[in-house]
Formats: C-alpha cells, sequence, structure tokens
C-alpha cells in the first residue's frame, strides 16, 4: 500500500500531494470535536496559586472556547501560537491528543519575580527573572518596585509579554532573583525581602562609595522595613559584593539585631565594617534623600 501512495505520487506529482492532502483534512475535519474548555493541563508548578492562578486562568479563558476536531493538525497548531504570542504569562504551549475525546496542555509559564508601582502606588505589572511583563497582580510575597518619575516623564509605554522598556525595574528583578536563589538560601530565618529600590541604578542622582546603585528593604520582626545598602545591579559590568558575603553581613546583624528589631538601616556590601553603617530605629534614613549631581 505504501509503494503505491509512493506511485502516486511520483506518477502525477504536486496535483495528487494537493488532492491527497484536501482528503486528509476533509477526514481530519469530521475527526470527534474537542470541547476547549475541557482542556487539561499535564503539571501545574507548585508557585501557582491563589491570586495568581486565578488571574492565569481568567486570561487563558478567552482561547479555550469552542470545539475542534481532535485530528484538525492546523487547529491545534494555531491554538499553540496564539497562546505563545497573546498570552503574557506563557512562554511556550504543546498541545497533545489523549483519544478518543481529549486535549491535554503542556504550558511553561513566566514566573513573576516582581511587582512594579508607580510612585503614586499604582501596580503596573510583573516582572519576570528576565524583565518580562506581566499583568499586575499584587502578591504578599513578591518584592516590589516603585519608579519615580524622571524629568517629569513616567516610565515609557509598554506591552505585557514584552520587555519591559524601564532598566530600573530590569535591574530590580534581577536582585530579586539573586536575593531568592543566592542568598535566602544562606541565611536562615532570612527576613522578607519587601522591596528593591534601584532609585540610584547608574549612579543616576548620587556618586559616591557610600550610596549603592540599589537598596533593598527587608521585613522586620514587627513588620516595619529596614533599608540596607546592596549594590550594583546584578546586570552590571563592574565589579559587585558577593551575593554569599552579603549574606554573610546579613547573619551578622540578625545575630546581633535578632528579627532586625531597633534597626532602620544598614549595609550589606561591608565585610568588616558593617556595624559602622547599622542605624537605630529612631535614626534618619541610612541613605537620605537622593540629591542631584
Amino acid at each position: 500500500m505504501l509503494s503505491a501512495f509512493a506511485a502516486t505520487l511520483w506518477l502525477f506529482g504536486p496535483r495528487a500531494a494537493a488532492v491527497l492532502a484536501a482528503r486528509l483534512h476533509g477526514h481530519a475535519q469530521r475527526s470527534p470535536p474537542v470541547a476547549l474548555d475541557r482542556v487539561t493541563f499535564r503539571s501545574m508548578p507548585a508557585w501557582l496559586q491563589g491570586p495568581l492562578l486565578l488571574a492565569v486562568a481568567r486570561d487563558l479563558q478567552p482561547y479555550l472556547r469552542g470545539e475542534t476536531p481532535i485530528l484538525d493538525e492546523d487547529a491545534a497548531v494555531l491554538l499553540q501560537r496564539r497562546l505563545q504570542d497573546e498570552v503574557a504569562w506563557v512562554l511556550a504551549a504543546q498541545l497533545q491528543r489523549k483519544f478518543p475525546d481529549r486535549f491535554e496542555l503542556q504550558l511553561d509559564l513566566r514566573r513573576p519575580v516582581l511587582l512594579v508601582r508607580w510612585a503614586d502606588g499604582e501596580p503596573l505589572c510583573l516582572l519576570d527573572a528576565t524583565g518580562v511583563a506581566m499583568p499586575p497582580v499584587v502578591l504578599p510575597e513578591l518584592p516590589q518596585t516603585q519608579l519615580l518619575a524622571v524629568d517629569g516623564n513616567r516610565c515609557p509605554a509598554f506591552r505585557f509579554g514584552q520587555p519591559f522598556p524601564d532598566p530600573r525595574a530590569v535591574a530590580a528583578a534581577a536582585v530579586a532573583v539573586e536575593w531568592r536563589a543566592s542568598i535566602l538560601p544562606l541565611v536562615p530565618n532570612c527576613p522578607r525581602l519587601l522591596e528593591v529600590d534601584a532609585t540610584n541604578l547608574g549612579e543616576r542622582w548620587v556618586v559616591h562609595p557610600r550610596y549603592p546603585e540599589i537598596r533593598v528593604g527587608l521585613a522586620r520582626a514587627d513588620g516595619q522595613k529596614v533599608m540596607f545598602g546592596y549594590d550594583r545591579s546584578p546586570t552590571s559590568l563592574r565589579a559587585r559584593v558577593p551575593a554569599a558575603s552579603k549574606a554573610e553581613v546579613l547573619l551578622g546583624v540578625l545575630s546581633e539585631h535578632p528579627g532586625l528589631q531597633g534597626l532602620s538601616g544598614g549595609d550589606l556590601r561591608f565585610a568588616r565594617r558593617w556595624r559602622d553603617y547599622l542605624q537605630p530605629s529612631t535614626g534618619p534614613d541610612p541613605v537620605g534623600a537622593w540629591t542631584t549631581r
């Protein structure tokens, strides 16, 4: 049978192939329909819970409606492409048939690491580790960053599913990733990372060894925020303090100030002189207001 099929294609060329394709397409269109709202998911990451799960499900819902024949390859490929191109949460999608009448969807999702707010507190978006923007969802476990206007200009326009155009937010997301991967595992009972302040990125406002490009806000035991000098951005080409050294400083601070009690700030960059930079909770901000050059 296969030899006859090959001979037909050889004898009649493209016309035979076109006729065969049309027949196969017609057969696919007559195959059993699958209700897209009954698609099952192969797996779900542990971090996809609560409000984030609801947000992802809401954005997927418009694409999982109606029916499509189970053998319709064009429809399956189109669905995969639309999910990847139009749903900001989806990095990659794969649709598999589960006969006789079901699809199984495997989604590679972007994991948010940071919430971006405008200076007035308005949530703008979530960012993943690469700085790609996703719809805003306020998640208590995620650190935040606030963007201040520069020369009176607000953040430039951006699109969900695309790289965020403000380098301050992208740098803050990189810090959030570094904190979770390289500092959190080294510090038992590590204070929660509340904020990443990248206002001075590129030393835009202050140029002095004492003033870092980036600060981090950590949760004190009583719920207040303690600001620490952190470092340059992980994306910087200039020398940086190793994450393990910053973790060691934080361990030292916690050994003398459990839960960061009694502190309003400090600096994680100075392995030997970190005590000199500790600020009591009744004192001024450890870095102070940014001043223009």
